[in-house]
């Protein structure tokens, strides 16, 4: 392998490290998202909540129809908190996915590398 042939190598490896770790920023960067958004859902529906309940305390009279109703809305809240815990599960899973896939495509990427750095004598002798 000649000089030249070091450069190229070289500044290949540079454009493909680049390229992957953009693709690992596209993860990052994708996944806080999803995971903002969905924070910014659980946000909404506790303020929503505390209006409803506010809602309920100036409108009912009798005591027991106000648990009632707080506990129907204390419900519904726990039943969305619940799916958001099932949304944000998945979106964690897809990232576990994705990071597993990059790592493997770095993984194959260096053993490919390597092997071709890897003089033919050396080969043979292993």
């Amino acid at each position: 392998m000649n000089f030249d042939d070091t450069i190229d190598m070289v500044s290949k490896t540079a454009n493909e490290n680049y390229t992957s770790l953009r693709k690992l920023a596209e993860i990052n960067l994708n996944s806080w998202d999803q995971l903002v958004n969905k924070q910014m859902e659980v946000m909404k529906r506790c303020f929503e909540t505390t209006a409803k309940t506010a809602e309920i305390g100036k409108d009912t009279k009798r005591v027991d129809e106000l648990f009632s109703k707080q506990a129907d809305v204390a419900r519904e809240l726990g039943e969305q908190l619940v799916e958001g815990n099932q949304q944000v599960m998945n979106i964690l899973n897809k990232t576990r996915e994705e990071y597993q896939a990059w790592v493997e495509a770095g993984a194959a990427k260096a053993k490919s590398q390597l092997e071709q750095v890897t003089p033919a004598k050396t080969k043979k002798a292993a």
